[in-house]
């Protein structure tokens, strides 16, 4: 019975500790006055190694991905517009007007409760998750964070021109 209640304990303080964390990290700074789709905050603080998180137990390799999914959620959708994290919208060629000023606070609002819903079913199970299996999904999480870096020069879009050889 004892044994049940320490456990029941730490379940609360993990799952507190990484919404804490997770909200720490990520929200948007409201209460400045940089309009950003994609957070400043929505870095690559280190990368790993498949052999480092191998060493790492399942509650760690948890927090690393949810980390990598709340960057991804931040990032993605604006690769077209500007992929840096905290590109205000001047720098993303939109023009501040009150109807786009309302879709980007609009958007915060949204991405941060979808941020705070997905790491709530994160805490709860990614833990049935293999191990291998939560490793390979944090690499290749960070494979498309590194792909997507504002610094990379664009890819070449592959020519539709079928005339040349």
């Amino acid at each position: 019975m004892y044994m049940n209640s320490f456990m029941s304990k730490l379940s609360v303080l993990i799952v507190v500790t990484f919404m804490l964390a997770a909200e720490n990290v990520f929200a948007q700074k409201t209460a400045t006055t940089t309009l950003t789709y994609v957070s400043a905050d929505a870095i690559l603080k280190k990368t790993y190694t498949k052999e480092e998180l191998e060493l790492l137990s399942k509650l760690e390799l948890t927090a690393i991905y949810q980390e990598r999914v709340a960057i991804i959620t931040e990032v993605l959708p604006y690769l077209a517009l500007h992929s840096k994290p905290g590109a205000t919208l001047a720098e993303m060629s939109i023009p501040q007007t009150s109807a786009n000023v309302a879709h980007l606070q609009k958007e915060v609002k949204n991405k941060e409760e979808y941020i705070t819903s997905v790491n709530e079913t994160l805490v709860d199970i990614i833990p049935y998750a293999d191990k291998q299996n939560i490793i390979w999904s944090i690499l290749f999480f960070e494979d498309i964070i590194k792909k997507s870096n504002y610094s990379n020069a664009l890819p070449a879009v592959p020519s539709t021109d079928t005339t040349t050889k």
